[in-house]
């Protein structure tokens, strides 16, 4: 009887999924580090406390347990943190510019539906104490190149600010509450829901008629740009308008500007964003696969005034995309494995030890059974679907091809990296 022990939630990743993993893993690695980022890892277990004060992730949403002197810890639910923690902690001096790389795993008890994953894979980039538009371009551009260096063209980038709408409704005095409903609302682009909520409020005629075009304030740039400018009451307003064009002009020089569209009305679940926030695309998918944006204020938690940048890609989910799409890099290197008669297993070894000298993949195994039914019985098997198999048998070396045995005097295998 079969046993099935697996979690809801979580998931296996088989050989041909994690080979691809793993080489994209290199490939973007590969790409940051080009761009100086320094790549680092950070525990599986954080502390509790360390997401307790934060209002981003709720607490029925982390995974907790308690280790032997009482403490409580919590599966890391979020990269973002822990790394601005490391820096604090191996950069003191706040005017240090630092640029980390990482692919970990995050973990996120939700309470929904059986589907949803809580355990994501994610590797990305966090850029600190550059405050600048064109580090932000830089943040934005490697996002978009993770995809494109990748195989995926079909990609784009949303770019929003937190500020926009906040420092709009700061001048208004909205409350909390009113703030957070205005959000769901604007997010959602429902203007019938915003105009009926808007009713309630004391507010001017004029100020309603802005908060009705926030919600269309997505699309073409240079478009949304003189948009946001109409819509302006105050200098940070006009902040926000000037920075995200600095950095769309970044873009622009870079040759990757295409690749991004605005959009002023949606948020982010992580409330330590404080600027810039953004969300990467693959047009044919509904969920994004990237999710970063800037948080100047993060670092400050652990007493290290900073400004950072940075983003996380939902590996897993592209790696879906990519095998729908036959884009994953396949193993294909071939497998050599040889049978021996026990009075020639010197031979077999020695054999096998050459083989992998010259970076090919060799396995030996003692021949315990018919050749043929040996054949048989790793043909049927998956993992040895591309094995050419040999045998050392009556003082013969053997090569099988379709059933047959021919004598060969030596493996001729060439290397042949996937």
């Amino acid at each position: 009887m079969l046993f099935n022990y697996t979690i809801d939630g979580f998931e296996n990743i088989q050989h041909q999924d994690y080979f691809a993993l793993q080489q994209i893993n290199h490939k973007l690695m590969s790409l940051y580090r080009s761009f100086g980022y320094h790549q680092i890892s950070t525990p599986t277990f954080e502390t509790y406390d360390l997401y307790v004060s934060e209002d981003s992730i709720p607490s029925d949403d982390l995974f907790k347990l308690v280790n032997h002197q009482g403490k409580v810890l919590v599966l890391k639910p979020d990269a973002t943190l822990p790394v601005t923690r490391m820096a604090a902690m191996n950069h003191p001096n706040s005017q240090d510019v630092i640029k980390f790389s990482y692919e970990t795993n995050i973990y996120r008890n939700f309470s929904s539906p059986e589907i949803i994953k809580k355990e994501i894979t994610q590797i990305g980039i966090e850029y600190f104490g550059n405050n600048s538009p064109e580090c932000d371009g830089e943040v934005i551009a490697l996002a978009i190149r993770s995809l494109l260096q990748n195989g995926i063209n079909d990609v784009h980038i949303d770019l929003g600010h937190v500020g926009f709408i906040n420092f709009l409704f700061d001048d208004l005095a909205f409350s909390d509450k009113e703030k957070a409903t205005l959000f769901k609302y604007i997010e959602n682009k429902n203007i019938g829901d915003i105009a009926d909520y808007l009713e309630k409020l004391t507010l001017p005629d004029d100020k309603k008629t802005i908060i009705l075009k926030l919600p269309l304030l997505y699309g073409e740039p240079k478009t949304v740009l003189k948009q946001m400018e109409a819509l302006c009451i105050n200098n940070k307003m006009y902040q926000v308008v000037e920075k995200i064009s600095e950095i769309y002009a970044h873009l622009e020089i870079i040759g990757l500007a295409d690749y991004v569209s605005f959009d002023l009305g949606f948020t982010n679940q992580m409330n330590y964003y404080s600027d810039i926030n953004f969300k990467g695309y693959i047009n044919s998918c509904g969920e994004p696969v990237i999710s970063g944006g800037r948080y100047n204020h993060l670092s400050e938690k652990f007493g290290i005034p900073r400004p950072a940048c940075g983003f996380a890609i939902d590996l897993l989910k592209v790696i879906d995309y990519m095998e729908q799409h036959q884009l994953l890099p396949r193993d294909d290197q071939r497998i050599h494995v040889i049978f021996y008669e026990k009075p020639q297993k010197t031979d077999a070894y020695k054999i096998a030890e050459q083989l992998r000298s010259r970076g090919i993949i060799a396995e030996v195994f003692l021949l315990n059974e018919t050749k043929e039914s040996q054949v048989s019985s790793f043909q049927a098997n998956a993992l040895y679907k591309n094995a050419a198999l040999y045998f050392l048998a009556g003082g013969k070396l053997l090569s099988e091809h379709n059933g047959e045995f021919s004598e060969i005097k030596a493996i001729d295998a060439e290397c042949e990296v996937a």
